[in-house]
Parts: structure tokens; C-alpha cells; sequence
């Protein structure tokens, strides 16, 4: 994850969609954006396409709404038809929340707003560690296990 906006309570994270993109943009070039129905808007995809040169996957939120009464060119673009392969991707970022959740609670314990952030940002920050010290150790092992197999023969 490179980049996260946290609010209090339920609130729309389309609000934030032009910041965090441009953030995460910022510490590593965006190919392809893909986001759910919440964040079809014609100035996310001139964001992601237009100013940062990558590809959106973002589908419309009234399917039974006709092509020809969208508005929007990248909006209509995504009536006619995305790569349904690519946009199904998108399941790997809410795994990644669901095990967050999973494995460090889906609680926040602290009291003020600014600790509450912190936590978050916390969470993020252990769960990216945990992850690349798994996987520098399956790295590892595979090849101490490679090697031992490489003198043994």
C-alpha cells in the first residue's frame, strides 16, 4: 500500500480518490487505476488517464442507464465494455483489508482522532513489514533448500 486516507465514521471515499491517487502516484507510477461503482465520476477517470497517463477501470454505477445518455467520454468507454480480467484484480486490494482486519482487529482502541490515525497508519505499516518479512523468508529458505539439494547430488 502506498498510500491511505483515514476518516472517522462511515463517510464516501470519493472525496479523497484525487489525493491519495496523486500520493501513491507520487511514490510509485499508477499503470492502471481500478475502483468500484463509488468512484465512477468522469474527473477520476480524466485524473487517472489524462494527467497521470495510466489506464481506469472504473465501471458505471447505472448499467440500465444507455450509452448515448451518459456523460462523459471515459464514462461512456466503460459502458461499452473493460477488461473484466484486469478489474477482478481489485479483489486482491480488499483481501489485503480483509486479513488487516483479521489479524490486527478491526477495532481502533485509541480515544483521540489524531491517535486513531496513528493506529491505522500502524496497522498498514505492520501488516506491509510482516508481509515482506515473509516473503524474504520463504526467498531464503527456498534457496538455502536449493543449495543443500545443489551439494547433496
Amino acid at each position: 500500500m502506498t498510500s491511505i486516507k483515514v476518516r472517522r465514521g462511515p463517510a464516501n471515499d470519493n472525496r479523497d480518490f484525487t489525493s491519495v491517487v496523486r500520493k501513491a502516484h507520487a511514490v510509485k507510477p499508477i499503470k492502471v487505476g481500478i475502483g468500484d461503482k463509488g468512484y465512477d465520476a468522469e474527473k477520476n477517470h480524466e485524473l487517472l488517464r489524462d494527467e497521470l497517463h495510466a489506464q481506469s477501470i472504473i465501471p458505471a454505477r447505472q448499467q440500465h442507464v444507455p450509452v448515448w445518455r451518459t456523460q462523459g467520454r471515459y464514462r461512456k468507454q466503460m459502458k461499452r465494455g473493460y477488461s473484466k480480467k484486469k478489474y477482478h484484480q481489485r479483489s486482491k486490494d480488499e483481501t489485503i483489508f480483509s486479513v488487516v482486519k483479521r489479524t490486527m482487529g478491526d477495532e481502533v482502541r485509541s480515544v483521540k482522532t489524531r491517535a486513531q490515525n496513528n493506529e491505522m497508519r500502524l496497522k498498514i505499516i505492520s501488516y506491509n513489514a510482516a508481509r515482506i518479512a515473509s516473503l524474504t523468508y520463504s526467498l531464503l529458505r527456498g534457496f538455502l533448500q536449493s543449495l543443500i539439494r545443489n551439494i547433496l547430488k
